[in-house]
């Protein structure tokens, strides 16, 4: 008889502890690889295309419409410093070179005159002196760099120092005491060897900046217009590949966003370009004249101020003599400023008859100032004093307010067409960038609802 032994009982499986429970389970989401396997396997499928065809639209739309409004911006924000701070300090520095050269020409020449001078020669000195003033407090208050700060500063301190010295020529000349003549020519030295110069450098800088903001203005939007090139070709080959997909014509969504990113390339260039020849022609019409004009009335001064100082000497300044020449050969020379501004604006009627009197004037003043120089080394003081400051029509300072105020009327007009242009520039820019944000807005929401509608379909 056999004996049987009784059946195992049956174990339940060993439990796994939480902590290798939880390394066992899958990461949240599934791995990267598997996540990424997963976006390539929904791309094979029309519904995965087409949420990655609007993936695409949704980045290229939205870098134009935000690179246009910005380039837009951004332009109508370096025109705004054309006219308000770099144009400010080119004026001011433009207006304190002219107004010193100005009150130091009136200065040298009512010296000159027996005892005290005429009243508009004072009312000249005075006026040139508080527009000198005026400017320095402007370019002041405008001034972006140490460098032009340290200059303002300068100019600062010297200008009381050459009204002083002024001041005490004329007392000393009313007196009759020769040593007024010292003062006269100590002020015109510190005039001439720092004052103006500081002027000049700051003029220049002004200017320099200023050129800065015409390119800034004058610059193509290239980005924007090439995102919204590629968002425009992107959109068309879309509709040509959902009308093969699903054999309809047209998607309306589609359809709309095209016309409105047409929209926003033709408004981008238009604005951009406008602005830009606008800008271009206040410096053609406004900036480049200015300079040249400036340039002719500062040196028609300065030689005004030599002739002054060598009468002065009675004659015998050859260093007065020499600069007079040179002030001269600078406007009058072949190739001079004078041939610069007939060559420039000679078919400009509103310039080139100004620059015509302006150079018949400088003739005649620089045929007179041989005569007055021979009267002055022959003794005949008087008489070389009269025909260069007198008031009588055939005397020097009649040519030299006749070129002085022709160039005051040509440097107007050109004052007035840059500004005109400047703020055609603006114009030009008005509302662009809130128009273009619209537009790429616009655009994006047509392209997503066409998509989803065609998406949508697979999941009806």
């Amino acid at each position: 008889m056999s004996v049987q032994s009784p059946p195992a009982l049956n174990q339940a499986p060993p439990q796994a502890s939480p902590a290798s429970r939880e390394s066992a389970q899958p990461p949240a989401g599934g791995a990267p690889g598997r996540r990424f396997d997963r976006a390539l396997a929904a791309l094979r499928h029309t519904p995965g295309q087409l949420r990655g065809l609007l993936a695409v639209l949704v980045a290229l739309l939205l870098g134009a419409g935000i690179t246009g409004m910005t380039s837009i911006l951004a332009k109508s924000a370096v025109i705004e410093e054309t006219t308000s701070q770099s144009g400010r300090l080119s004026v001011a520095a433009l207006q304190l070179y002219q107004a010193l050269s100005q009150a130091d020409a009136t200065a040298a020449s009512s010296y000159l005159t027996a005892g005290t001078p005429s009243d508009e020669m004072n009312q000249t000195y005075r006026e040139a002196m508080r527009d000198a003033t005026v400017a320095l407090t402007t370019a002041a208050g405008e001034v972006k760099t140490a460098e032009d700060a340290q200059l303002v500063a300068e100019l600062n301190t010297r200008l009381p120092v050459y009204t002083g010295l002024v001041e005490s020529a004329r007392t000393f000349n009313r007196l009759g005491q020769p040593v007024g003549a010292t003062y006269q020519e100590q002020a015109s030295t510190l005039m001439r060897e720092e004052m103006l110069p500081a002027a000049h450098e700051l003029q220049d800088n002004a200017l320099g900046q200023l050129s800065e903001s015409r390119s800034g203005a004058e610059a193509f939007p290239w980005v924007a217009a090439a995102l919204a090139a590629a968002a425009l070709v992107t959109l068309l080959w879309a509709q040509v590949w959902l009308s093969r997909k699903t054999n309809r014509v047209f998607n309306l969504g589609l359809v709309g966003a095209t016309i409105l990113l047409v929209g926003f390339a033709g408004w981008l260039a238009m604005a951009s370009l406008t602005s830009a020849n606008h800008t271009n022609r206040s410096h053609e019409d406004g900036a480049k004249p200015l300079a040249l004009l400036a340039q002719a009335e500062i040196s028609a001064q300065q030689a005004r101020a030599e002739e002054s100082l060598l009468l002065i000497a009675r004659g015998e300044d050859a260093g007065a003599a020499e600069r007079y020449a040179t002030h001269m050969e600078e406007l009058v020379a072949s190739g001079g400023l004078l041939d610069q501004l007939n060559a420039a604006f000679a078919d400009d009627p509103d310039l080139a008859d100004a620059v015509d009197t302006a150079r018949q004037a400088t003739e005649t003043w620089s045929a007179g100032h041989s005569e007055v120089v021979k009267l002055a080394t022959e003794g005949r003081y008087t008489d070389a004093v009269e025909l260069a400051v007198g008031e009588e029509e055939g005397s020097l300072s009649t040519s030299f307010n006749a070129l002085n105020a022709s160039l005051t009327e040509a440097t107007d007009v050109s004052a007035e067409r840059f500004t005109e242009a400047t703020a055609d520039a603006r114009r030009a820019l008005s509302g662009a960038a809130a128009g273009l944000a619209a537009l790429a807005l616009l655009a994006l929401i047509g392209t997503a609802v066409g998509i989803q509608m065609r998406v949508a379909e697979y999941y009806a």
